[in-house]
């Protein structure tokens, strides 16, 4: 009998607001902390009770996504598909999640080469 176990890293994707209204993609990963994706954004998170928070409780990290390759995720979220480390965003954007960082890149071509990375952010301890 085979033991079925998921490698994707993310358990599970809700939509959500930050405390200026901005709509984000909230994904749960299973080492407990939060990615939150915003048009213009990624943050990290320690726990999704702290998502939208106006002081910024709980929030480890974040990087603005360089102007041109802002998301619209048009009302649909940002998050189009996702296994194992693969995030598939909108407008053909992809995230790469490893053990130590959250990488984005323009395509799926360069994601695969690992070329062209628009942003990383650190998901260990600062």
């Amino acid at each position: 009998m085979l033991i079925e176990n998921s490698s994707d890293l993310i358990r599970s994707v809700t939509q959500g607001q930050l405390a200026s209204g901005q709509v984000v993609d909230i994904a749960q990963l299973i080492n407990g902390q939060v990615l939150v994706i915003s048009q213009d954004a990624l943050a990290l998170y320690t726990d999704a009770k702290w998502v939208g928070d106006a002081l910024g409780n709980g929030l480890k990290a974040s990087v603005t996504i360089p102007e041109g390759y802002h998301l619209d995720g048009a009302g649909a979220g940002f998050i189009e598909e996702h296994r194992a480390g693969y995030v598939g965003l909108a407008q053909g954007r992809v995230l790469l999640i490893t053990l130590n960082d959250v990488q984005m890149f323009p395509s799926k071509e360069d994601a695969l080469r690992n070329q062209n990375e628009l942003v990383r952010l650190p998901l260990g301890d600062a």
